[in-house]
């Protein structure tokens, strides 16, 4: 089978209006916010890659709420990656934020899309806000 180039056709088109959703500024807000609340560095790598195991997204979640999730998957496998992943997002409906607010598991772990993610984010921000939550603030 030929190998086809990356960067024509539609897979091009595809690329091209996922990078126009793609807001830096917006990523940097939610990562300064999550860095603020969890009192630990971001994680080395990327955005997505730094987020892709959910272990940074439990523990800010922990913060706003202790004890949301309960088991913090430290494993590699792609199972306990997604299981971190669908526990933060369990917690953010717990705590308050509209399911229609939350990404897809897929989004994050196959980098499908940063945009959602991003969006949780704020959108958990805001719901730390109505929660009563005193530190740092998001997503307004």
């Amino acid at each position: 089978m030929a190998e086809r180039p990356k960067g024509f056709g539609m897979t091009a088109e595809l690329q091209a209006k996922k990078a126009a959703k793609r807001d830096t500024t917006l990523e940097n807000q939610a990562r300064d916010w999550m860095k603020a609340v969890s009192g630990e560095s971001f994680p080395a790598g990327s955005y997505e890659e730094a987020l892709k195991d959910g272990v940074y997204l439990c523990k800010v979640i922990n913060k706003l709420q202790p004890g949301s999730v309960s088991k913090i998957n430290t494993g590699k496998m792609a199972f306990m990656l997604m299981e971190n992943i669908n526990n933060f997002l369990d917690a953010c409906t717990r705590y308050g934020v509209p399911k229609t607010d939350l990404f897809q598991t897929t989004d994050l772990y196959e980098a499908e899309s940063t945009h959602p993610v991003t969006a949780t984010i704020h959108a958990l921000g805001r719901q730390a806000y109505k929660n009563g939550y005193d530190g740092p603030v998001i997503g307004q």
